[in-house]
C-alpha cells in the first residue's frame, strides 16, 4: 500500500486522487434545554446567582426541581372561548327528540317504512310497494264495477204473469160462424131467412154435438132403420123416396143419445136410390128463431142437384154437383128462419148417372140446431 493512501472510517482506501474527509471535530455536550415558562407563572423559581461560567449575555439557569418531585406540567397558554351558535340551555322537546328518535327509527325499520335518509333498497321497497297499492286499487275498483252491473242485470223480472190457458180438445166438427143473408122482404125484422153453403166433409162426425136439437140417421141395421137423437124435438120430418142400404160413407158418424141405438163409435151407413131422376125429400119445422141445419148426403156416379126453399115462399137456393163416375159425399150447411106453421124445404135429386147398376144419390144423417 503506498503511503499516501488513507483508510477512510468507512474502510474505503483512498489514493491520491480521492482527498481523504477530514474527521468532524467532536461537539462539547449541551445540558438539556430547561422547560420554557411563561412570565408571570407563580410556579416558576426565583433566579438564583449566575452561573460564574456564563458570560455576562447568557440567560438566567431556572433551578431545577429537587430529586423524587414529579416534574410540574408544562402551563397551558388560555385562550377566550370561541362565541356557541345556541347558547341556550336545551329544552324539554329537544330531549325528548333525542329519547325517541332511536326508539322511532327501529320502529319505522321494522314495519318497512323508509328511514330519514332512504336508500336505494329502501327506495325500490317504497316504489314496490306503491306500484302494489295502485294495482290494488284498481283490481277493487273493477270488482265493485262488475258487482254492480250484475246486481242491475239480476233484477227480477216485476211484470205479471199471465197464466197460459189450458188447451181443450177441439169437437170433432165444429160449427162456423153463422152470417145468414136476408131473402124475401129485407125491411121485415126477424122475417124469413135462407142460406146454403157446402164445407167439406171431416173424418168423423158427432151426431150428438151438431145436433144439439134434433138429429136423424138412415141405414145400418138395413134400408128401413132409422135412428134419432133420444130426447129431440122432433123438427125433422120423414124420409121420402124409395131406399137402399150402404156402407161406404166417407165420414165416420158417432153418436151418445140415440135411440134405438143408445151409442155409436163410428158407423159408414146409410141410404141410396138408383138411377137418374131419383130423389130423397125432407123437412124441418120452422120456429121463429134462427135454425143451423147440416145435411150429409153423396154420389155414386151421377151428377146432383140440392134445392133448398121455405114453405111460405121466396126464391130457392140451388146447389148442383157436376157428372163425375165415382164415390163422393159432401156436407151442406142450411141457416134458416121460418116462422111456426112453416117448414123448410130440402130435396136431393139424382140429374144424371154414369150408368152403372148402382149409380145414384145417397143420404146419410141430417142434424139441428
Amino acid at each position: 500500500m503506498a503511503e499516501d493512501d488513507e483508510l477512510t472510517q468507512t474502510g474505503i482506501r483512498v489514493g491520491g486522487w480521492l482527498p481523504a474527509v477530514p474527521a468532524e471535530r467532536a461537539r462539547a455536550a449541551q445540558p438539556p434545554p430547561a422547560p420554557r415558562r411563561l412570565p408571570g407563572d407563580p410556579d416558576a423559581p426565583l433566579a438564583g446567582p449566575a452561573d460564574p461560567l456564563a458570560g455576562p449575555d447568557a440567560p438566567p439557569v431556572a433551578e431545577r426541581p429537587a430529586l423524587g418531585e414529579p416534574d410540574a406540567p408544562p402551563p397551558v397558554e388560555s385562550r377566550p372561548a370561541a362565541p356557541v351558535r345556541h347558547s341556550a340551555p336545551e329544552g324539554v322537546t329537544v330531549r325528548l327528540a333525542g329519547l325517541v328518535g332511536p326508539a322511532a327509527a327501529k320502529v319505522r325499520a321494522a314495519v318497512g317504512v323508509a328511514p330519514d335518509r332512504p336508500t336505494r333498497v329502501g327506495v325500490a321497497r317504497a316504489r314496490r310497494r306503491r306500484r302494489r297499492m295502485i294495482l290494488a286499487g284498481a283490481a277493487l275498483t273493477a270488482l265493485v264495477l262488475v258487482l254492480a252491473y250484475a246486481g242491475r242485470g239480476a233484477e227480477p223480472d216485476v211484470r205479471p204473469t199471465v197464466p197460459a190457458a189450458a188447451p181443450t180438445a177441439p169437437a170433432p166438427t165444429a160449427a162456423p160462424p153463422t152470417v145468414v143473408p136476408v131473402t124475401g122482404n129485407p125491411a121485415l125484422p126477424g122475417g124469413p131467412l135462407l142460406n146454403l153453403d157446402q164445407e167439406p166433409v171431416p173424418p168423423s162426425v158427432s151426431l150428438t154435438v151438431l145436433g144439439s136439437r134434433d138429429w136423424l140417421h138412415w141405414g145400418g141395421t138395413g134400408a128401413a132403420s132409422v135412428q134419432r137423437k133420444q130426447r129431440g124435438t122432433g123438427e125433422i120430418g120423414e124420409l121420402g123416396g124409395d131406399r137402399l142400404e150402404h156402407n161406404a160413407g166417407a165420414a165416420a158418424l158417432t153418436w151418445t143419445d140415440g135411440t134405438p141405438t143408445a151409442r155409436q163409435d163410428g158407423t159408414r151407413s146409410g141410404v141410396f136410390q138408383r138411377g137418374a131422376g131419383k130423389s130423397f125429400a125432407l123437412s124441418v119445422a120452422g120456429s121463429g128463431d134462427l135454425r143451423t141445419v147440416r145435411l150429409f148426403v153423396g154420389a155414386f156416379s151421377a151428377g146432383a142437384r140440392l134445392d133448398v126453399r121455405l114453405s111460405g115462399g121466396g126464391d130457392p137456393a140451388v146447389r148442383e154437383v157436376a157428372l163425375a163416375a165415382g164415390d163422393r159425399f159432401f156436407q151442406y150447411v142450411v141457416h134458416f128462419r121460418a116462422p111456426r106453421g112453416q117448414r123448410l124445404l130440402i130435396t136431393w135429386r139424382a140429374l144424371t148417372v154414369v150408368g152403372g147398376e148402382n149409380d145414384g144419390v145417397t143420404v146419410e144423417a141430417v142434424t139441428v140446431s
